[in-house]
């Protein structure tokens, strides 16, 4: 292969372009049939601006690009050469969208999306498909800043870049490693986690109930122990039974429970869960403080900040909130007290750990956001411990053998086209179809990373606008995707059929997918399931059945 490099830097205060070694820098390339290394060694202090290798690549008509999104929230599909990638929209780009920091979502404050067609990007890995055989590219590690690579297939190249925005280089630094590799589907992802070696941490599937599809924050003690009574009937199908956000007295407030809600505590709440057999599951956005919380208003100290000393806006759920600064003292402590009570003092086993992408959302300390990803990652691996994490609102690579279970989509809708007004915030709203392109595209993931979540089944006909067959069809395909199974409903008002396709998702059995093919939006998937040979078959955007 043969690669050009274009390297815009700073040093001495000035600024100077560069496609080969020079007064200022050498670099030590490793290159062959499945690798590129660049590590670059300054003379002087260097800060870099840009930086890529671009490679000519042949793409064909018919060929389709994989780009995987930022967090776990970003659309993740293939793409062809006549699509366009969307950007941070209409709402999300809007006075109300900029006071939220709506921006600091995705990728946008990093990436230049021209939204032409043909041109896309992706976050650490990503693989050209032609027929069943995929060319794929993957870094190795994303420790010292995000790897991109670009796309451009009208014009036949690929560029590989690294997000060092925020560190001045002193000393030999790793810019790029890269894996190549080509070949079928699961035989190229087999191989790229084997040379990273990563493996999962479990892969045990959990299976069960999470409060957040039914009620949102709108849970009490009443309805949490009353749904968990009702799945008690279900034990032979169920082993986890999870608590999601409204518990609290505000995000950030962890340990203030909300006490007309839970007028006993969270205690009793996981004694209950565990005296049905279940494994007692709890939500936390362990680096998220809301605004009017109390950790936000008497910790000013404790939060990110702007070039202003101001606290920086991170999302505008829960009417805004800010994002802790994991390497201020002080903060650590008190996330570590959260841990230790929610897991020792309560007994909660599993911990939905969500809006992680918050501790990383700009570069400081003198670390890439990359850098900052993966310390807030390892920071939370060491304050669960031995217990099990189900990662939510994160970047995929940082979590690569370090959380149990992922979710590799956004929110599910409790509707199935992405409507308008949800469209025009940004790439990583709640989105049914998106949800599904990510568990479809992501699937690579499962079982090599960690156990994918691909959300929720939905069976209940109240409080929802999706047809039976659409929940249905969804159900199956939660079942062959999923290493995470949970449903939010009270299943005492189940009707037969509905306890069967409920009995269905979450029975042990031989299910696995066998093929996926989508072509203008309708998807047929060959599954086997006990041995008989089945398709799943959809249009993604408007819920059709097929």
């Amino acid at each position: 292969m043969h690669y050009k490099y274009y390297f815009k830097y700073s040093v001495g205060g000035k600024t100077k372009l560069a496609n080969k070694p020079n007064e200022d820098f050498t670099f030590e390339m490793t290159e062959n049939i499945n690798s590129l290394k660049v590590v670059l060694t300054p003379v002087n202090p260097i800060k870099i601006m840009e930086f890529y290798v671009q490679l000519d690549y042949k793409f064909y008509p018919t060929s389709k690009f994989f780009a995987n999104g930022f967090q776990s929230w970003t659309d993740t599909k293939e793409f062809t050469i006549d699509e366009t990638v969307s950007d941070l929209n209409t709402i999300g780009k809007s006075p109300y969208g900029k006071m939220y920091g709506m921006k600091y979502v995705g990728d946008y404050t990093f990436i230049h999306n021209d939204r032409k067609k043909g041109q896309f990007h992706s976050h650490g890995f990503a693989y050209v498909r032609n027929g069943n055989t995929i060319d794929l590219f993957g870094s190795l590690t994303d420790r010292t800043g995000y790897t991109l690579i670009y796309a451009d297939m009208h014009n036949n190249t690929m560029r590989f870049s690294k997000d060092l925005d925020g560190i001045t280089i002193t000393e030999p630094y790793e810019i790029l490693n890269l894996f190549i590799t080509g070949g079928e589907y699961d035989e190229v992802f087999d191989e790229y986690f084997k040379e990273m070696g990563v493996k999962p941490l479990t892969l045990n599937k959990i299976k069960g109930y999470t409060s957040w599809y039914n009620y949102y924050q709108d849970i009490s003690e009443k309805i949490i122990l009353r749904d968990l009574n009702s799945l008690s009937s279900q034990k032979e199908y169920v082993n986890t039974y999870q608590v999601d956000d409204g518990y609290e007295a505000k995000v950030g407030d962890w340990l203030i429970v909300d006490e007309k809600k839970f007028p006993n505590g969270m205690k009793p709440i996981a004694d209950a869960i565990h005296k049905q057999g279940f494994k007692a599951g709890i939500w936390l956005a362990p680096f998220g403080a809301q605004k009017g919380s109390v950790l936000a208003k008497e910790h000013k100290d404790w939060l990110i900040k702007d070039e202003k000393g101001k606290p920086v806006p991170v999302g505008h759920n829960w009417g805004g909130f800010y994002a802790l600064d994991i390497y201020n003292e002080s903060a650590r402590n008190y996330i570590k007290k959260v841990f230790k009570t929610v897991l020792d003092e309560w007994g909660f086993d599993l911990v939905k750990l969500d809006f992680l992408y918050a501790a990383s959302v700009k570069p400081m300390h003198g670390k890439t956001r990359g850098e900052i990803a993966y310390d807030s990652i390892d920071l939370l691996r060491e304050c669960v411990g031995d217990k099990e994490i189900l990662g939510c609102g994160v970047q995929q690579m940082p979590c690569f053998g370090k959380v149990e279970y992922m979710r590799i989509g956004p929110d599910m809708a409790l509707w199935w086209p992405h409507k308008l007004l949800r469209r025009n915030m940004h790439r990583e709203d709640v989105s049914t179809p998106n949800a599904i392109h990510n568990s479809i595209y992501r699937r690579c993931l499962n079982g090599r990373a960690f156990l994918c979540d691909p959300d929720v089944f939905l069976l209940r006909r109240d409080n929802i606008e999706f047809t039976f067959e659409q929940q249905k069809t969804l159900a199956k395909f939660i079942k062959l995707f999923g290493g995470v199974l949970f449903m939010s409903d009270d299943i005492s008002k189940y009707n037969e059929e509905q306890l069967e396709v409920f009995k269905d998702v979450l029975s042990d059995d031989d299910s696995r997918v066998v093929n996926v093919i989508e072509e203008n939006n309708k998807v047929f998937i060959d599954y086997i399931q006990n041995g008989k040979p089945s398709v799943l078959a959809f249009d993604i955007t408007t819920g059709t059945v097929y």
